[in-house]
């Protein structure tokens, strides 16, 4: 029986001096699920997406992707690895020198070198399709505003058809609006697609679109786990007030 497990993260430490971000955390994230990650700044939530992905290396701990262990892969296995991840960092991140065409061509170009230029340009315009925006495939990123710009980004990370999608802060600094508009278009790619997602969140909107399953790390541990309205109608002193206080709603 195949392991639906995508991603299995075992006792991982990662300190910064003498700062302990993240102490023994475990978590199992399963084909086709949402997690949302929550926690108060500095909680290392961002340095766990970056463990998992490989661009920081752990204290301690293993990290598995569909069975394999990151941790002990070369650059050249990593890079295989990741031709399977789609990672949307709190900026969308996009080339500025770049037209949108430009953009979405690049990781295409880097990862599958067996794809021909109409092939690539067919790949791109059926890309911004699905995320409304085939009109903008000439504009430079200057000439977006911030929504768009997160929606080229959220289309750049998903143009390589990732089994795994990893999300920073994807609704920072938007509106109300479009950050539901991104969060549905997010779950509605999730669901078309057929991807497992990892979600670091302040957006209670945002995540209740979006969630299957949510974890809470406090104080370097993941101190809670449960559905979304498990979390957020916990009768817990500390996440009532988080969840009243602490976090974006709209």
């Amino acid at each position: 029986m195949a392991d639906s497990r995508v991603v299995i993260v075992k006792n991982l430490t990662e300190r910064f001096d003498e700062l302990l971000v993240l102490e023994n955390v475990s978590i199992e994230v399963l084909r086709a699920e949402n997690l949302v990650v929550f926690g108060k700044s500095g909680s290392g939530k961002s340095v766990l997406l970056k463990c998992i992905i490989g661009l920081m290396k752990p204290d301690k701990g293993s990290i598995y992707i569909n069975n394999q262990n990151v941790l002990e892969l070369s650059v050249h296995q990593l890079n295989q690895v990741r031709k399977d991840i789609g990672f949307l960092f709190q900026s969308a991140a996009l080339y500025d020198s770049m037209t949108v065409r430009e953009n979405l061509s690049f990781p295409l170009k880097r990862h599958f070198n067996e794809m021909g230029p109409k092939e690539i340009d067919d790949k791109v315009r059926n890309t911004l399709e699905l995320v409304s925006l085939e009109e903008a495939i000439d504009k430079m990123p200057s000439e977006l505003s911030g929504g768009m710009k997160k929606r080229i980004g959220l289309a750049r990370s998903i143009i390589t058809d990732p089994a795994l999608m990893l999300y920073d802060e994807p609704t920072t600094g938007l509106d109300p609006i479009t950050s539901k508009e991104i969060s549905e278009l997010i779950l509605n790619l999730q669901k078309k697609l057929n991807m497992t997602s990892i979600v670091v969140t302040h957006d209670l909107i945002c995540a209740e679109i979006i969630a299957d399953r949510a974890i809470f790390l406090r104080d370097a541990h993941v101190a809670y786990e449960g559905k979304i309205d498990e979390l957020t109608k916990s009768k817990d002193p500390f996440l009532k007030n988080f969840f009243s206080h602490g976090i974006i709603k709209v």
